[in-house]
């Protein structure tokens, strides 16, 4: 059944159909904020008021966007409002745990190795790349989940996706020049 029949369904009195949106959306959800917050304690925190919030707000759901597309925003925003308790920046990084699990120790070893320094990579570039980039590549959220997410214009997101790209592209090329004469 599609996300906006759910939410239908709901809002018409059925609410322990909320229960699959959670069950569809929990697992990327914790994932895509693992990437903002860090720590376990607060990344399940958070995705629980994501869901509780989206729940109570549900009849301002709009099926012009996808309903992933404003759990995450709804989840962003959560997030954003525990890193200004904590005062920290946002980091937005890589997941380790996306070794493949099947690997020998020196190839997991190896992988990890890579896997920080592509989170070493990516720090060096601004937020809103960063941010553009994670959710492309590492959510595969489409340039209209992204602009909802970010509350950005598409136009923008295709800017910070191309600008982040080729910034990455020029650390890269740097780093390898470097590693080169070092």
């Amino acid at each position: 059944m599609e996300d906006a029949e759910l939410v239908q369904q709901v809002l018409m009195g059925k609410r322990e159909q909320y229960s699959l949106l959670v069950q569809r959306y929990q697992e990327p959800l914790i994932h895509f904020l693992r990437g903002i917050l860090g720590t376990e304690d607060e990344v399940f925190d958070c995705a629980q008021e994501a869901f509780l919030a989206a729940y109570r707000n549900l009849w301002r759901y709009s099926p012009a966007h996808t309903f992933r597309a404003w759990l995450y925003a709804i989840a962003k925003n959560k997030a954003i409002d525990l890193m200004r308790k904590r005062k920290r920046v946002i980091p937005l990084a890589i997941d380790e745990n996306l070794v493949d699990r099947q690997l020998g120790p020196e190839d997991t070893w190896l992988a990890k190795e890579q896997a920080l320094d592509v989170q070493a990579i990516m720090a060096e570039l601004p937020e809103a790349y960063r941010q553009a980039l994670y959710l492309r590549y590492q959510q595969d959220l489409s340039y209209e989940e992204i602009s909802t997410v970010l509350d950005i214009p598409i136009s923008s997101v295709k800017t910070h996706l191309h600008r982040g790209k080729e910034r990455l592209r020029q650390i890269m090329e740097r780093r390898t020049i470097h590693e080169g004469n070092g």
